[in-house]
C-alpha cells in the first residue's frame, strides 16, 4: 500500500491546515473565478472542494478520493478534452507524479487559462521540477512557508 492510501483516514488532520493555507493564497493570487472550472490534479480528499463551484479532482490513491466530484486516475495521461478547464491546480502533488514533463504538457493541454502548480521547497526534485514549469509556463511566484506557488501568466 502505498503511504498516502495508508494515511487516507488521517490526512486531512495531517496537512489539512497547511494544504488550506495554500488554497486560500491560489484563491488570492491566481484570479480564479466564481463559476470557474477547476481541476485539482492531486487532490488528495478534496477537502477544500467547496471553496470552487465547478470542482473536478483526480488523485492516483484510491483511497484518498472522498469527494463525488473526484476520479481515480494520474498526471501523466488525463482523462478529459483539451482546453476543458479553465483553472487546473496542483498543490504539494507534483513532486510525486512518475513524469513531471509529461503531467505538466497534460496540464497545458487541458486548461484554458490558468495553471497553478505549488511546489515543496524541500522536495529534492525542486530545482528540476522549477526548471520545467519555466520552460512550459510564463509565472509569476509566490513564496509561502513550505512551497513555492507557481501561476501561469
Amino acid at each position: 500500500m502505498d503511504y498516502y492510501s495508508a494515511i487516507s483516514n488521517s490526512y486531512d488532520e495531517l496537512y489539512g491546515e497547511e494544504q488550506l493555507k495554500k488554497i486560500k493564497l491560489i484563491l488570492k493570487f491566481a484570479d480564479i473565478k466564481e463559476n470557474d472550472k477547476v481541476l485539482d490534479i492531486g487532490c488528495g480528499t478534496a477537502f477544500y472542494s467547496n471553496l470552487f463551484k465547478n470542482y473536478t479532482g483526480i488523485d492516483n490513491a484510491r483511497k484518498m478520493l472522498k469527494h463525488p466530484s473526484c476520479i481515480l486516475g494520474n498526471a501523466e495521461h488525463l482523462p478529459f478534452q483539451d482546453k476543458s478547464f479553465d483553472a487546473v491546480i496542483s498543490v504539494t502533488a507534483i513532486h510525486n507524479f512518475k513524469d513531471i514533463e509529461k503531467a505538466l504538457k497534460e496540464m497545458k493541454r487541458v486548461a484554458r487559462n490558468k495553471i497553478i502548480i505549488s511546489v515543496l521547497k524541500r522536495s529534492p526534485k525542486f530545482l528540476l521540477i522549477k526548471s520545467l514549469i519555466q520552460k512550459y509556463f510564463k509565472v509569476i511566484i509566490i513564496e509561502e512557508d513550505k512551497d513555492i506557488i507557481f501561476i501561469s501568466k
